[in-house]
């Protein structure tokens, strides 16, 4: 397992790498670009940002190996140290209740944020764990902090920044909340993942699907068996075709429909 930094040139539009998410379509860009301030352009990013983060089981490290499966970036109940934007790869956010069970309370995509709502509550909510080898873009709270005090514009930057993120979790959670099914609800799940790693991909009806069938069922609040039996009826009906790790929407319009019900 490592946690190794991997920093690239700032100017990423002419240094794209497709297994990136571009710097445009991600959640962290308010604070991690240059600033205007009395019409100059003032760059503190290298102060409290570190691009590219590579998440990894190859190398042994100190990020512990989380019991759900896969690297955790962090553990909940940790002390916030700094927060994250996925640059490549899938996170699953896991929640321990009373009984210290854990259970899948969300995913992350390219260009969206981890760790954000620990600004509140000083300490993590959740453990994020990588599923598979993946990166990050890592914003150490307390340098950022730092430079707010000296760059007013920077701390208006991060307000914007939790505020998009706040409806955008809003509305990720409004898409699979009410169903009336468990069809509805995993059209709507379907629909909902597809259209999010659509920002990175450019492909809202294909996605490489690295979440077990375990995860998904605990996220939904379903049994496994169920899952299975609803996927095998989904590719029945040729709404979907799940072949391995590849699954590719078929028909969008019956999905949305179904899940609209």
């Amino acid at each position: 397992m490592t946690l190794s930094s991997k920093t690239t040139k700032k100017n990423t539009s002419q240094h794209k790498h497709p297994r990136y998410v571009d710097c445009d379509n991600c959640s962290m860009q308010a604070i991690c670009q240059p600033i205007d301030a009395d019409n100059q352009a003032i760059d503190l990013t290298s102060n409290y940002l570190t691009r590219r983060v590579e998440v990894s089981t190859e190398q042994s490290s100190s990020l512990p190996l989380n019991q759900s499966a896969g690297v955790a970036l962090f553990e909940q109940a940790s002390p916030l140290t700094a927060i994250f934007a996925v640059c490549s790869g899938t996170f699953k956010l896991c929640q321990k209740n009373d009984d210290g069970l854990d259970r899948i309370v969300g995913f992350r995509f390219p260009g969206e944020l981890i760790g954000e709502d620990a600004l509140f509550l000083e300490v993590y909510n959740y453990s994020a764990v990588a599923l598979g080898d993946n990166s990050v873009c890592e914003v150490y709270v307390d340098s950022l902090s730092a430079c707010s005090q000296l760059a007013p514009e920077l701390q208006q930057n991060l307000i914007q920044l939790l505020t998009k993120q706040s409806y955008e979790q809003q509305r990720n959670a409004h898409a699979i909340t009410g169903k009336k099914s468990a069809d509805c609800l995993l059209a709507a799940f379907l629909l909902n993942i597809c259209q999010r790693n659509a920002k990175h991909s450019g492909n809202e009806t294909e996605i490489e699907l690295t979440i077990s069938r375990q995860d998904i069922a605990s996220f939904l609040g379903m049994r496994r068996e169920t899952l299975s039996r609803l996927l095998s009826k989904f590719q029945h009906e040729q709404l979907i075709s799940l072949n391995g790790k590849q699954l590719s929407l078929l028909s969008l319009n019956h999905l949305k429909q179904l899940s609209n019900q």
